[in-house]
């Protein structure tokens, strides 16, 4: 028995020793093959620096969500306590990311409000988190560097992931990702070593990154599926540790379900199941598709103009090619466990933006993939890994699928170095946009805004602006799914043809906004305005009948329009016409009620003028101590104001003449 023991431990050490010997060249490891992998990731890096340099010199984009986290947001304008008390204690932009916003303060007050700094650190970053997918792979799997170079350069240069890192409203991807990465890696040392340090350092970065963006929600699903792919055994252990991970991941979830709550159904179509369901398969193709052909790219991706009868096939079929790609993975697993891994790697970390639940105009986004992509990078380097076994005999076929991935590498870095001059400004991202989907109604709406509001600003004749803001937004109507956004479309057109001189079409813009919204406080401030300044200002200045009835007309857009919502300057603004308005139909005791509540809301909205106002409607009260006082005002406001300066001598002469003799 004693021999029979020494000739099997012998014939086991004799196979082990055959394996060694018969082990392929493609996995043998030296110092030399070493260095040139490392030599190679930095030329990846320097790949990398140089597709988004450009974006250094981009500013901050107008109205696609820069202004709502950087140019209008305050509270990242100071760093002190309150403002650091403030990012952990409320929602910004209907999300809960107070790491962002800190983040976002630091970079501010380091730059001094430059977009310069922002981009950087973009870079930065994106970077960084390309060495972090590169250290993880190799952690996960260990064999040969071939992986975790293919995944992290395709990651690196990945023309999908241009949002994420040429958009500064996008550092959130970045910037979770960083945490949720170097989380993952901690969680990769603690399953080799089994050092709880390594699983609390990963709860901890998880935290981080929970804190930087909501999607971080899934990584205990990753966790799991870590221990399906190093094979680790299933037991209560396996839960048990993950669970103050679920618990955060559940805190986190439901907050995020809160704070975005005013997003969820904002701007999708009505729609049945079966469409529904269909549009989902189709961007989920869609994803997996541009992960080997990123083609026609977009900012917005909105949802299909053609519904019921009209909705195209195509969505329908997308459906079952779901079912048959589920298929394939399913059936992967008799060659392992590598496409399984990969494919549920992407599943899970892009899942809960498959917009089950709609949310916002798009049906899918590029950045959205920034995390999920790694599943199918990382299968791609698996099966390069694979073919340097297989064809380790056959060095040409290994050489032609090399050199294949090097032209996919070069390819890619040539369309993402193109990819980001598109984020240069609003004007060349949208138009970018509509030069590939031109019935996106959002792209049209956008880019009005920015001819409205931002480039006409920069010039001296504005008209031309506003006359393509005009059209942009005329084109937007044909092309919206959601007709309550009509209202603010019509507002702005309104808004244009007032600026225009053209007041009577301006006015039936903001019935038509009024018509979709009668809620829409501004358009009823705005056409009160309207009739104020053009019917009783200039067409009916002199026809007395007339000129009541639009001053009537005028009194009740603005009551109208403080029964709804308005900002403090706006209801100050309705209020002080109000006031103007009922003077003028000798209203004065109605009239100084309003001043008085206007002045009451914002004292600096109305300026001088509304001071000079309420002093000429108490002259008519004869209040005349309040008159002087008034138009002292006006005059302290506005020193070269000389209806006042003239208005108060004369009020004084009337008080002197009326104070009574010692």
């Amino acid at each position: 028995m004693k021999n029979k023991s020494n000739l099997k431990g012998k014939s086991i050490k004799t196979r082990e020793q055959q394996l060694k010997q018969k082990k392929p060249t493609a996995l043998v490891e030296n110092k030399s093959s070493n260095r040139w992998i490392w030599y190679a990731l930095v030329f990846v890096l320097i790949i990398t620096f140089v597709i988004y340099f450009n974006t250094l010199k981009f500013g901050f984009l107008d109205t696609w969500d820069d202004n709502l986290y950087i140019r209008d947001n305050i509270s990242i304008k100071n760093l002190n306590w309150q403002n650091f008390k403030l990012f952990f204690s409320s929602i910004s932009a209907n999300n809960y990311q107070p790491i962002l916003l800190f983040f976002y303060a630091l970079e501010y007050k380091i730059g001094s409000g430059s977009a310069s700094i922002f981009h950087f650190n973009n870079i930065l970053f994106h970077i960084l988190n390309t060495y972090l997918v590169f250290i993880l792979t190799r952690k996960i799997s260990p064999k040969s560097y071939i992986v975790a170079l293919v995944t992290s350069a395709f990651f690196a240069v990945h023309p999908m992931h241009v949002e994420s890192v040429a958009w500064v409203a996008e550092t959130k991807d970045i910037l979770y990702s960083f945490f949720f990465l170097l989380s993952l890696i901690m969680y990769t040392n603690y399953l080799n070593s089994h050092k709880s340090k390594f699983i609390i350092y990963a709860f901890v970065l998880f935290v981080l990154s929970c804190l930087s963006k909501s999607a971080a929600v899934i990584l205990p699903l990753l966790m799991f599926l870590f221990d399906y792919y190093l094979v680790r055994k299933f037991d209560w252990k396996i839960i048990i540790e993950k669970f103050p991970f679920l618990i955060i991941s559940l805190i986190f979830g439901l907050v995020a379900i809160y704070s975005q709550k005013g997003a969820i159904q904002d701007r999708a179509p009505d729609m049945s199941t079966i469409e529904h369901i269909s549009i989902v398969s189709f961007s989920f193709m869609s994803y997996i598709f541009k992960v080997f052909i990123p083609f026609n790219l977009s900012a917005v991706y909105s949802y299909p103009i053609e519904f019921g009868s009209k909705f195209s096939v195509t969505y329908y079929l997308s459906t079952l090619v779901v079912l048959l790609l589920f298929y394939f993975v399913w059936y992967s697993r008799r060659w392992g466990r590598d496409i399984v891994f990969g494919f549920l790697f992407f599943i899970i970390t892009i899942i809960l933006v498959l917009q089950f639940v709609p949310v916002g105009g798009a049906t899918m986004a590029d950045r959205y993939t920034y995390i999920p992509y790694i599943g199918f990078f990382f299968i791609i380097g698996k099966l390069l890994e694979k073919l340097s076994v297989q064809l380790h005999s056959n060095k040409n076929l290994l050489k032609y699928a090399s050199t294949f991935l090097i032209i996919v590498f070069i390819a890619f870095s040539t369309i993402s170095f193109a990819r980001v001059k598109v984020w240069e400004n609003d004007d060349t991202l949208f138009s970018d946009t509509l030069s590939k989907f031109p019935n996106c109604g959002i792209a049209y709406r956008m880019r009005g805004i920015y001819f409205q509001h931002y480039h006409s600003k920069n010039k001296i004749n504005k008209e031309d602006d506003l006359k393509k803001a005009a059209t942009d937004y005329e084109n937007s109507l044909k092309y919206i799914i959601v007709p309550k956004d009509n209202k603010g479309v019509y507002f702005n057109i309104g808004v244009i043809k007032a600026e225009l001189g053209d007041v009577e079409s301006a006015i039936q813009w903001y019935g038509k906004s009024i018509e979709v919204d009668p809620s829409f406080g501004k358009s009823y401030l705005n056409r009160g305005s309207c009739y104020m300044s053009y019917y009783v200002g200039k067409v009916y200045v002199n026809d007395k009948a007339n000129k009541e009835v639009y001053l009537n007309k005028a009194i009740k857009d603005f009551e109208n329009s403080l029964k709804h919502e308005l900002s403090k300057e706006e209801s100050a603004k309705a209020y002080f016409n109000l006031g103007i308005a009922k003077s003028q139909l000798s209203n004065y005791e109605g009239s100084l009620a309003d001043f008085d509540k206007g002045i009451q809301i914002d004292s600096i909205a109305g300026g001088a003028n509304i001071y000079a106002q309420r002093a000429v409607v108490k002259y008519q009260l004869k209040s005349y101590e309040g008159a002087l006082k008034d138009f002292s005002k006006a005059i302290e406001l506005n020193p070269e104001d000389s209806n006042s300066i003239k208005n108060k001598e004369i009020v004084k002469s009337i008080l002197k003449k009326n104070k009574p003799n010692p």
